[in-house]
């Protein structure tokens, strides 16, 4: 695990995509669509206000959210980072980050991409601790992803992912020592989520999740002595499926076409 360090202070004035990717955390777009643009302007501010964003700085464009849906033609440097960008400033979930965020790797820039067919991958891993709906006592919260933005000529992206999606599915019940339940689907593309007891005893439960051409992890365990039983798997689902729909439109949008 990566070194532990003090939560940093949440950022301020987020522009552009930064800005209208927060709109995802209160998920009104998806769930309320229908009422187009007004809803999800308003629902930008909503959290907006609740997550620090700076909405007098002139940089705030009002279409975002009815533009919020269209992918990138391109992806920039350092225009993924959902663990420094995005996690902490989703409304629908309460985390403190616990990792020292240096974890973050663009292949266009450094290191190799490690996925074959695959020629620019983002990723990144980060920890968190996450109090749950209710106010419950907190769990571990682990996250990591692989978005495979560039394939090798004549290579499908999307393909690749797939393919990694299956590789690193057959890796999850590795991290049980027994397991309650195993439910495939339910977010995003493709999902294969466990629920059981971890290696040390602790409720445990991980997701891993396919949108386009990213492949994520959620994993969820219990603090100190939590036993399997003491988290029940829908109170993990139920958190995993706040981030799920964020990431589902979130990917969407960051992936260029």
């Amino acid at each position: 695990m990566a070194d532990v360090k003090e939560s940093p202070q949440k950022k301020q004035g987020l522009h552009g995509w930064k800005a209208a990717g927060a709109v995802f955390g209160c998920g009104t777009l998806a769930a309320f669509g229908v009422f187009g643009a007004f809803v999800g302007v308003v629902a930008l501010f909503i959290d907006a206000t609740s997550s620090g964003l700076d909405l007098s700085s002139g940089d705030f464009d009002s279409s975002s959210a009815e533009q919020i849906g269209d992918s990138r033609s391109s992806l920039g440097l350092g225009e993924m980072n959902v663990c420094d960008e995005n996690l902490e400033f989703l409304s629908t979930v309460n985390v403190t980050r616990q990792d020292s965020g240096d974890d973050y790797v663009d292949t266009s820039v450094a290191g190799d991409p490690g996925i074959e067919g695959a020629s620019r991958v983002v990723r990144d891993e980060c920890y968190w601790e996450i109090i749950p709906e209710g106010g419950a006592t907190p769990w571990n919260f682990e996250f990591k992803y692989e978005a495979i933005i560039d394939a090798e000529g004549g290579e499908s992206a999307e393909g690749i992912a797939m393919v990694r999606f299956d590789d690193l599915r057959s890796d999850v019940n590795g991290e049980f020592d027994s397991v309650e339940s195993e439910v495939s689907g339910g977010f995003g593309e493709d999902s294969y989520s466990v629920y059981g007891v971890g290696v040390d005893g602790e409720s445990t439960y991980v997701a891993l999740v396919r949108t386009r051409s990213a492949v994520y992890r959620i994993r969820f365990s219990g603090q100190g002595e939590s036993s399997v039983g003491e988290i029940s798997e829908n109170a993990f689902m139920n958190e995993a499926r706040k981030i799920t729909n964020f990431l589902g439109y979130g990917f969407q949008y960051w992936i260029p076409e």
